[in-house]
């Protein structure tokens, strides 16, 4: 199991682009102080004008929350994803030539990596969501835990696990990306077309890849949680002993800033390995396109993107340049896909 996951390739490419992890959790961190600040300022305008109108400091209190979840989608849009995108690029260039001219600092060769490209690093965001869509769709009408378990009964662990799928595959959706940095014979939009129709053929084991590596992923959160639970909750006291009560809340972001900037890290880089080696060779299926192309509006639009109208690639693409040849020649193998129905995919 864990030898599928590739776990040691993992392990070298994380300790590799530590740099840029660390920026990562650096520029997690600091948004959150941020975001606390933000927080007690409209707290405490909220209770001065509560305390004369009470309900226009529930308004003004419900209005920040807005401005803060607005907040956070503009810092995911233009910062974080920026460092992500940098990051996936970074990876792929380690993959096809096992180095990287990183003198200027890892994160400014990655940005150069996305907008050499890309264009633009919005651009990537725009191909990214659409690969998104495509993959949790796909995953969706062939792996739903419902059809496995019967009865009403379960229904609540039924929307977990499928749950626990769902997040799963935002880790496939980076490895599709990644493709298109080791694998530049074709323009971007057709690169992300392929890699989803690959993911399609190549489902089963990246998929099972994918769920287990996001169970790990909590392993950092747990390490921080036992770690920290200590010297926080003894330091908030010293401070103020009203701050202690906090520290559960203090603690419990800590914990998850660090597994989103290692864990998440770490699963994001081992399943762009893992996507990688099992489509590291293997030539899109027309037959599964059109499979893709008659369940999925997104696929739909990555193909009418890519320039095609049937949604597959006429011309033959361009090998990957590999240091390391897969262990074995992968097949084109598509599974169990004799469920497939004609439903339309519109996520």
């Amino acid at each position: 199991m864990f030898e599928s996951l590739n776990l040691g390739k993992a392990f070298e490419l994380t300790r590799r682009t530590m740099p840029i992890i660390l920026v990562r959790l650096g520029a997690s961190i600091l948004f959150w102080l941020v975001a606390i600040i933000y927080f007690v300022i409209v707290g405490a305008v909220a209770a001065l004008i509560g305390s004369a109108v009470e309900f226009l400091g529930v308004l003004v209190f419900i209005i920040g929350i807005g401005g803060m979840a607005a907040l956070y989608h503009l810092a995911y849009r233009y910062v974080f994803y920026m460092i992500k995108a940098a990051h996936i690029a970074i990876i792929a260039e380690l993959l096809k030539n096992d180095k990287i001219k990183d003198s200027g600092g890892q994160l400014a060769y990655g940005k150069n990596l996305v907008q050499a490209r890309f264009g633009e690093v919005n651009a990537m965001f725009v191909v990214d969501e659409l690969v998104s869509g495509v993959v949790r769709g796909f995953t969706r009408t062939v792996y739903n835990i419902a059809r496995f378990l019967p009865g009403d009964t379960l229904d609540t662990l039924i929307t977990i696990l499928n749950r626990v799928i769902w997040y799963a595959t935002t880790y496939i959706d980076e490895a599709v990306l990644a493709r298109s940095f080791y694998d530049e014979g074709e323009d971007v939009w057709t690169n992300a077309r392929d890699g989803v129709v690959l993911y399609a053929m190549k489902w089963k084991p990246i998929l099972k890849n994918a769920i287990a590596l996001m169970i790990l992923s909590f392993i950092p959160f747990i390490l921080a949680f036992i770690v920290f639970s200590l010297p926080v909750g003894l330091l908030l006291s010293l401070i103020s002993s009203q701050l202690a009560g906090w520290s559960l809340i203090i603690l419990l972001l800590l914990s998850w800033l660090i597994k989103v900037a290692i864990g998440d890290t770490f699963a994001m880089i081992a399943m762009i390995t893992t996507y990688y080696r099992e489509t590291n060779g293997v030539e899109p299926n027309p037959e599964m396109a059109a499979r893709l192309d008659s369940i999925s509006d997104k696929f739909k639009e990555l193909s009418a993107k890519a320039g095609e109208a049937f949604g597959f690639r006429k011309t033959a693409p361009a090998t990957p340049t590999s240091p390391v040849a897969p262990s074995a020649a992968p097949s084109a193998d598509t599974g169990d896909l004799g469920d497939l129905g004609p439903k339309p995919v519109t996520e």
